[in-house]
C-alpha cells in the first residue's frame, strides 16, 4: 500500500491511559467500559487514531510495562469480549486503534520467567532471558533508571545467576539471541492483529539485542528482528502502523524507518528542542534539528509528541547537546521531586507554568509539521499533575470530565480511585474539565478542536511537502507546507516579545492570502511581507488557493462552526 494511501500518513495520535481515562463500572479504575463510552468525545474533537498504554495483565510495578500475559485483557480493565466492543465501536466512529507492545522485557512474575529462573543453567527455558555469571558484562550499556537502579543486572537467587535488565528489576530482558523467543512475539502480534488492531507502539525497540563494546542500542540484529515483524504486518494484508519508540538522536532512529522495517518512530529530539527554543526565545537550533530530521527521513513519518505518560527524556547528552538541555532547564517551569533520572516529570501546562501562549503555540507548531502530531490526554485541556506521588504518577491522573464529584471519572469513593484527581489552584478539575471547557468559545479545548479541524480540512497540512523559508528575526520560525492544490504559510514566534519581521513571499507573487482560522484575507503576497506576532503568537496564512482545494469543498468560514 502506498504511503500517502495509509491511515497513519499525517495522522493526528490521541494517548490516553485506560486506568485513568473513565471508569465504567465505579470500581475507581478506568478501563475499557468507560473508554469506550468517550469515543463520542474524541471523534467531536477530530483525533484520527487513539493510542492506548498496556491493556495487559500485570502487577502494575511499572504502570503496566511490566506484563505477565501478552494475549490477554488486565481484568480490572475488562477481558477480550470488551477490547472486541471498544474496537468496534471506534471503528464505527472512524477511529483506529493502537496498542502499546512492549517486546524489550516481561514481569518477573511472567510465567516464562518463573521456569526459567528454575530451569537448569544453559537450558532452553533458562535461556528465554538474558543470563552471566559476570554483572560487569555489557558494561558500555548505560543505566536507564539511574534513580532506581545501579546496574543492569540482578541477581537471583533460585537462578544462582545474574539476570539483564535494560529497565527495572522486576521486568528482566527476553533473549531475542533465543529462536523461540522471537516466535513468541511474533506469535503475539498475530494474535492482536488477528483481532483487528490498526497499529503497535513499539516500546523500547532499542534493546532487543546485546554485544560488548557499545551501548546496546540498535544492533543490526535488532533490525533484522523487525523487519521480521514488518514481513508479519505485511502478510496480513492490512494497514497496521509500527511505530518505534527509540529515544535517540535523528539519525540513528532514522535506520528503523528503512523501507522494508518500521512506517514510524518518535522523534524526541524535536520535542526536546521544541521546549528549549520556547524556554530560549531562539529558533536556531530547532530550524537546524527540523531540517536534519526531514533530510535523513523525508515525508510524514516521524511521530510528533509534545508529553506523554513518561518523563520528558532529556537524555544524557546523547539525545541532544548539552546546551540543549540547559535550556530547558534554565527556562521552564519546575519545582523540587520533578526531575527523574535523565529528565523531567511535569505535565504540559505546569511546566510552561500555565502560560495559555506557548500551550498554543507548541500545538500549533505540532498540527502544522510533518508527520504524526501526538496529543496526551488531558493536554487539550491544559490539565496540571500532581506533585508528589509515585514515580512517573504525577502526570497520569484522572481525566477531567466534569465539575462533579471526581471529575466525572468515577462514582466511586474517593479512596478507591486509581489516582487523586487535579485540585491544585489553576487546574482543579471543578474548573478544568471537558464540561465547561465545551461550553467557552474560547477555551482551549475549542481552541484544539478547530485547530484540528482546519488540519482534516487542509490536505497540506496532513500530507504537503515541507519547506522551511529563510525568517528575519531570531525569535520566528517559517516554513510551508504545499500540495498539489494548495500552500499554506506558517509563522511563529517562539520569544515572549513581540516580533515584527518581513517575509519575501515573491515566488507566490500576487496570489490571494487570508488567515487560516478566521477566513480574514490579507494583502496578496509580494516580496515585502510585512507582519507582526505577538509573544508565543503564531499563524497560518493559505496563499494562491485554488477554487475548491480544500477537502469536501468546505469554504473556511465553516472552520469557525
Amino acid at each position: 500500500m502506498a504511503e500517502r494511501d495509509s491511515w497513519w500518513k499525517g495522522a493526528v495520535i490521541y494517548q490516553l491511559i485506560p486506568r485513568s481515562y473513565s471508569d465504567g463500572n465505579g470500581d475507581g479504575v478506568g478501563d475499557l467500559q468507560g473508554l469506550s463510552s468517550r469515543l463520542s468525545y474524541l471523534r467531536w474533537l477530530g483525533v484520527d487514531a487513539i493510542w492506548l498504554t498496556p491493556i495487559y495483565p500485570s502487577p502494575l510495578q511499572d504502570g503496566g510495562y511490566d506484563i505477565t500475559d501478552f494475549e490477554n485483557i488486565h481484568p480490572e480493565l475488562g477481558d477480550l469480549s470488551s477490547f472486541h466492543r471498544l474496537l468496534t465501536s471506534a471503528h464505527s466512529a472512524g477511529i483506529k486503534v493502537i496498542l502499546d507492545l512492549v517486546l524489550n522485557h516481561t514481569s518477573h512474575l511472567h510465567p516464562w520467567f518463573q521456569r526459567a529462573r528454575w530451569a537448569p543453567k544453559g537450558s532452553q527455558e533458562r535461556n528465554v532471558y538474558v543470563w552471566s555469571d559476570d554483572p560487569h558484562r555489557y558494561a558500555d550499556a548505560p543505566v536507564l533508571f539511574r534513580k532506581f537502579e545501579s546496574s543492569n543486572w540482578e541477581w537471583d537467587e533460585v537462578a544462582q545467576q545474574y539476570y539483564l535488565h535494560r529497565f527495572l528489576r522486576h521486568q528482566p530482558d527476553l533473549n531475542y539471541e533465543n529462536p523461540w523467543v522471537q516466535d513468541q512475539m511474533l506469535g503475539v502480534v498475530d494474535f492482536w492483529l488477528e483481532r483487528g488492531v490498526d497499529g503497535f507502539r513499539l516500546d523500547a525497540v532499542p534493546f532487543l539485542f546485546e554485544a560488548e563494546g557499545n551501548r546496546c542500542e540498535g544492533l543490526p540484529e535488532t533490525h533484522a528482528f523487525l523487519k521480521k515483524v514488518r514481513k508479519r504486518v505485511d502478510e496480513s494484508c492490512k494497514d497496521v502502523l509500527l511505530l518505534a519508540e527509540a529515544i535517540q538522536p535523528v539519525e540513528e532512529a532514522a535506520p528503523y524507518l528503512e523501507d522494508d522495517e518500521l512506517h514510524g518512530a518518535f522523534n524526541f529530539a524535536l520535542t526536546a528542542h521544541l521546549f528549549a527554543a520556547v524556554a530560549s526565545g531562539s529558533c536556531q537550533r530547532l530550524t537546524r534539528c527540523l531540517q536534519e530530521a526531514q533530510n535523513v527521513v523525508p515525508g510524514c513519518r516521524w511521530a510528533l509528541p509534545l508529553r506523554n505518560h513518561d518523563e520528558l527524556w532529556l537524555g544524557d547528552g546523547h539525545l541532544v547537546p548539552e546546551d540543549v538541555i540547559q535550556s530547558i532547564r534554565a527556562g521552564l517551569h519546575q519545582s523540587h521531586g520533578h526531575w527523574l533520572n535523565w529528565g523531567v516529570n511535569r505535565r504540559l501546562a505546569p511546566l510552561l507554568n500555565g502560560d495559555p501562549r506557548a500551550n498554543r503555540l507548541l500545538h500549533a507548531l505540532l498540527y502544522s509539521l510533518p508527520g504524526m502530531p501526538c496529543l496526551y490526554y488531558g493536554d487539550e485541556l491544559g490539565m496540571g499533575d500532581w506533585p508528589g506521588l509515585r514515580d512517573r504518577d504525577p502526570n497520569r491522573t484522572p481525566m477531567a470530565w466534569t465539575p462533579a464529584r471526581n471529575g466525572g471519572f468515577s462514582s466511586a469513593p474517593d479512596p478507591l480511585l486509581v489516582l487523586p484527581p487535579i485540585t491544585a489552584p489553576g487546574y482543579d478539575y471543578r474548573v478544568v474539565n471537558v464540561e465547561v471547557q465545551k461550553e467557552l468559545p474560547g477555551s482551549l479545548l475549542n481552541w484544539h478542536r478547530r485547530m484540528l479541524t482546519c488540519r482534516r480540512l487542509l490536505p497540506a497540512l496532513r500530507f504537503g511537502d515541507f519547506d522551511l523559508l529563510e525568517s528575519s528575526h531570531p525569535s520566528v520560525i517559517v516554513y510551508s507546507r504545499c500540495s498539489e492544490t494548495m500552500m499554506v504559510l506558517v509563522a511563529a514566534n517562539l520569544s515572549a516579545a513581540g516580533a515584527s519581521l518581513r517575509l519575501d513571499l515573491s515566488k507566490w507573487k500576487g496570489a490571494r492570502t487570508r488567515e487560516v482560522l478566521w477566513g480574514c484575507e490579507y494583502p496578496a503576497a509580494d516580496e515585502n511581507w510585512f507582519v507582526y506576532l505577538p509573544a508565543y503568537g503564531f499563524s497560518w496564512w493559505l496563499v494562491g488557493e485554488v477554487e475548491d482545494s480544500v477537502d469536501q469543498n468546505v469554504p473556511l468560514k465553516n472552520l469557525n462552526n
